[in-house]
């Protein structure tokens, strides 16, 4: 892959991740601040939302600010995932139980159902399978990475400093 792809890729995985934050935290607050008050634990989904909602953000942040790691990559990818894999756990188990409590013939077909009829899950859910993607295509191959492009984790630094005329970047990717 190379610099421009992965720059693509980092833009639409950020932009997908955040789309599906500020989505989480919309649905999350208002309920979290009725929610909290009482102590009460019926719905857990703001206690889930709006914590997970600001670690997207705050991931997000950090791949904006330059950080490369494969570890961040795959955290973003799993939040995402996490909040596809409720969403369909959630209407799977009637709206909140361990296990399937009603009759469901066909499983994907019930949360395509559930998609269809709610526009504002199903953006977060294209926003969630996209920022999955491109998050997983860096993971196994932005150039930045330690081990890609000839195993040097700086290489592109370095090669990219070279090209504007600044000093080389060491073996360990330290500017």
């Amino acid at each position: 892959m190379d610099d421009r792809t992965a720059s693509v890729l980092r833009v639409l995985g950020v932009q997908a991740a955040l789309v599906s934050a500020a989505i989480h935290l919309i649905e999350g607050l208002p309920r979290l601040f009725v929610y909290l008050p009482l102590l009460s634990v019926r719905d857990p989904r703001p206690y889930l939302f709006v914590p997970s909602a600001l670690l997207l953000v705050a991931l997000a942040t950090l791949i904006v600010r330059g950080a490369r790691h494969r570890r961040l990559y795959s955290l973003t990818a799993g939040v995402l995932l996490a909040y596809s894999a409720g969403y369909a756990w959630w209407h799977l188990t009637d709206h909140g139980g361990l296990v399937p409590s009603h009759e469901v013939a066909n499983p994907v077909g019930e949360v395509l159902a559930h998609l269809a009829s709610d526009p504002v899950a199903l953006v977060a859910f294209a926003a969630q399978a996209v920022g999955v993607a491109a998050f997983l295509a860096l993971f196994v191959a932005d150039p930045d990475l330690p081990g890609n492009d000839g195993g040097d984790a700086g290489a592109g630094a370095a090669a990219r400093a070279a090209d504007a005329g600044g000093d080389e970047v060491g073996a360990t990717g330290d500017e």
